[in-house]
């Protein structure tokens, strides 16, 4: 009897073995893309998403077909002095504290703005390109701070000129110029040229307004290479994007003022179609992503063959610990304290644990030295995270898959080794 539960146990402790390095390698798989994006997309944006919200505006001037694809506007199409009526009247909303008229698709909603690579001397850095109008307020919308000397917030969208002023984020200038003093100073881009049968691309150069504090344009921008180019007016229709007074809230504002705002911000020609708040539409954007919906798939795959793996050890630990009843029993019978059983449960544990997560790791590091841990691609050299370094990319995960699978072993054998140190003597012996 004594030979045959000596056997179990042995298969048992072998078994757990096993299967704890099954589940590290499981949750590493999982868990190193997940922490990675989960790490980047969690990073501040610059501003409270809370707070602004944007107006979509909308046209009842009818258009007129031209054959069974192309449109074009009416004579009456274009009312920019209507469109500036109806933002005067929502920045006198009680609850707005500022408002001003996107170019086309506003910051924090969701849509990166163009990308265009900018140059100077032999560096070059992916930026993503954002448009704002002369003296509009989009910078005290957002709550972008300058970092430039002699040109406070309020009159970054001053003196600007029309597609050849920009104002960049912190990071892209210490990219492109390894300093934040760039006001003045010339970058160089390129734009697609369509005006001949094949694309081409020239040379654009810019100057620097100003530099402001970073940004992130969305969800998934680890480089807050934000670029803010100067344009001379907004697209027809295109939103008013506002910020509320601290204390406000957005979907009480929406729920309370939607109606009012369709109903009474109504000109000849214009009027209010929607309210969107943008952390709705960041957190939308976010899942709706491939990278987003990437990293939902492999979490759900992974989620599922760990589940599987970890109540096969959750158990085989249940039934270990029950075995060892009698162990128990004896070892109170000779003095010892029901805690020193119980930490001895508890020891044994911890270092089954230890040593096997140290095994699967080691064998995850040997898939990962040839094929790479998860990276998240940027362009900024000036951006490092801790993932970017190999070693601290890989200590770190392999520490919280430590974690939690120690969490779950120690929960596993806590359970029923209590119970049998509570238990009475005679009945821990009783089979013995």
């Amino acid at each position: 009897m004594k030979q045959s539960k000596e056997i179990f146990r042995r298969k048992a402790s072998i078994w757990l073995a096993l299967s704890l390095i099954l589940v590290t390698i499981a949750l590493w798989w999982a868990l190193d893309p997940l922490l990675v994006f989960a790490y980047v997309t969690r990073q501040p944006v610059g501003y409270d998403l809370d707070r602004i919200v944007k107006l979509e505006m909308a046209s009842s001037v009818a258009i007129r077909e031209i054959g069974e694809d192309r449109v074009v506007p009416t004579e009456d199409w274009y009312h920019d002095d209507e469109e500036q009526q109806i933002l005067s009247r929502v920045q006198e909303l009680p609850e707005v504290e500022v408002a001003y008229r996107a170019t086309n698709n506003p910051l924090g909603f969701g849509v990166m703005g163009m990308n265009a690579w900018f140059y100077h001397d032999n560096d070059s850095v992916l930026g993503w390109k954002y448009g704002f109008m002369p003296n509009s307020r989009m910078f005290e919308v957002y709550g972008l701070h300058s970092l430039t000397p002699g040109v406070p917030t309020s009159e970054l969208t001053h003196d600007c000129e029309w597609d050849e002023s920009i104002i960049l984020t912190r990071s892209l200038a210490l990219a492109i110029f390894g300093t934040i003093d760039v006001a003045g100073r010339r970058v160089r881009s390129q734009k697609p040229d369509y005006s001949s049968d094949k694309m081409t691309w020239v040379d654009t150069w810019y100057r620097v307004r100003a530099v402001v504090e970073d940004v992130r344009c969305a969800p998934y921008d680890r480089d807050m290479n934000t670029v803010f180019i100067c344009t001379s007016g907004a697209s027809v229709c295109a939103p008013i994007v506002l910020r509320l007074r601290e204390g406000c809230n957005a979907h009480r504002f929406i729920s309370e003022r939607e109606g009012e705002l369709q109903r009474d911000l109504i000109t000849e020609h214009r009027y209010i179609r929607s309210a969107v708040i943008a952390r709705d539409a960041f957190d939308f954007s976010m899942k709706q992503t491939g990278l987003g919906r990437q990293m939902r798939h492999g979490s759900l795959i992974a989620a599922f063959f760990t589940i599987n793996l970890a109540f096969g050890v959750f158990g085989t630990l249940l039934m270990y610990t029950r075995e060892r009843r009698e162990e128990a029993g004896v070892r109170r019978a000779f003095g010892a304290t029901k805690w020193s059983v119980f930490c001895g449960f508890i020891r044994e544990a911890w270092l089954l644990t230890t040593v096997s997560v140290t095994i699967g790791c080691i064998i995850y590091f040997q898939f990962a030295a040839t094929r790479g841990l998860y990276e998240f691609t940027g362009h900024n050299p000036t951006i490092h995270y801790w993932f970017d370094s190999f070693g601290t990319h890989f200590l770190v995960v392999s520490v919280i898959v430590y974690l939690i699978i120690l969490c779950a072993v120690l929960i596993a054998t806590a359970i029923p080794a209590w119970r049998i140190c509570r238990s009475e003597i005679t009945v821990a012996l009783k089979d013995e």
